[in-house]
């Protein structure tokens, strides 16, 4: 019986079996998929993802194929050139980069079965893991199986609401010469926004999301072939945003997208699944693992109701009636690049993040 089964080897679980190995707990990991394989995702690393992967010990430079140190901001009040002090957004793919991690994992000693997990059972004792092939068992689980999540099903924890993205990795050069800019586009779509993030070899990772569910194929080929760029095969996803009141039951703890963790402003998931994968696995230090990480990760929760609230000014008051009927946006305040500075590098939360705004203005 293994001490700890690690289902996902996405960012997730790939930073909860590096924190395992590095705690001496006799770990395994359980993916359907084998590595290199295409994950849908823009792929954009913020630089409070950059931090915590350095006190991972991981060297993420190699899996970076391009850095932005500017975004171009475009509203229905116009467009912005935001300038930042380091990159925003450094731009990885997400194959790639989950085959980096995956390799270090196992590399420190943490076991792989390539198996489709089909679901988990608990006892009091330890928990059941039923997969194609075989049955596996051990004291704790981490579900870091993406969503819909087949771990989080069998426990009946599940995130409350999904937004749908869908990308492509497009070629060529784009008519719009940004240079090393990303692009954050707020008028292609209600209730989200359009990307396109340079990657190496003249690729583009181009996409677009929305809190609101639909067909969005037509929408992102319009758009990919606006810019002067060539699509590439679309692939649709899910980004669920608003977890349950709980991260885990006895014996089971949910992290990253299983649990509904992807920031409902900017959608980044990245940083999320790491940073729960490894207190998932931190917790492992308690007696009461499974207790222990509700209790550290409830701040995380809370901290989510206050993003939806910005969300739902992002994409509600500014992007659907101030930027569009009276041409203004919060995005060309002195103070917007300052409070985006913080919250991407991890120095504010969400909750702080309102009541700064809230300060200024009053």
């Amino acid at each position: 019986m293994y001490d700890l089964i690690i289902i996902g080897s996405g960012p997730a679980g790939n930073a909860a079996a590096l924190v395992a190995s590095r705690l001496g707990v006799r770990a395994l990991i359980i993916d359907k998929s084998k590595h290199p394989r295409v994950k849908p995702c823009g792929g954009g690393l913020t630089p409070k993802t950059i931090a915590l992967s350095r006190i991972l010990g991981l060297d993420l430079s190699e899996v970076i194929e391009h850095e932005c140190g500017e975004v171009l901001v475009v509203t229905h009040a116009g467009s912005f050139v935001m300038r930042f002090k380091e990159p925003m957004i450094r731009v990885s793919r997400r194959e790639r980069l989950d085959e980096f991690m995956f390799n270090e994992a196992v590399n420190n000693g943490v076991e792989y079965v390539n198996d489709e997990v089909l679901r988990v059972r608990e006892t009091p004792s330890k928990v059941e893991v039923i997969g194609r092939s075989s049955v596996y068992e051990a004291k704790w689980v981490i579900g870091a199986d993406g969503a819909p999540s087949r771990v989080g099903r069998s426990i009946g924890v599940m995130p409350r609401s999904n937004a749908v993205a869908l990308m492509n990795i497009a070629s060529g050069n784009p008519i719009i010469n940004t240079g090393d800019a990303c692009i954050l586009d707020f008028t292609r779509i209600k209730w989200g926004y359009a990307w396109l993030f340079p990657l190496s070899h003249g690729e583009y990772d181009v996409g677009l999301g929305s809190a609101l569910k639909g067909r969005y194929s037509n929408l992102l080929l319009s758009y990919v072939n606006e810019l002067g760029l060539k699509p590439g095969r679309l692939i649709g996803h899910l980004i669920p945003y608003r977890p349950p009141n709980s991260a885990s039951t006895r014996r089971v703890m949910l992290t990253g997208d299983a649990l509904g963790l992807a920031d409902p402003v900017t959608g980044e998931g990245i940083f999320q699944a790491m940073m729960s994968g490894a207190l998932a696995a931190l917790s492992l230090r308690s007696s009461n693992a499974t207790e222990y990480y509700d209790s550290i990760i409830t701040s995380y929760l809370r901290d989510n109701q206050y993003a939806l609230t910005v969300a739902y000014v992002v994409y509600g008051l500014d992007s659907q009636f101030l930027s569009r009927f009276l041409k203004i946006t919060g995005f060309s305040e002195p103070g917007a690049v300052r409070i985006i500075e913080k919250v991407t590098g991890g120095k504010l939360t969400y909750r702080d993040a309102v009541k700064e705004v809230i300060k200024s203005m009053i």
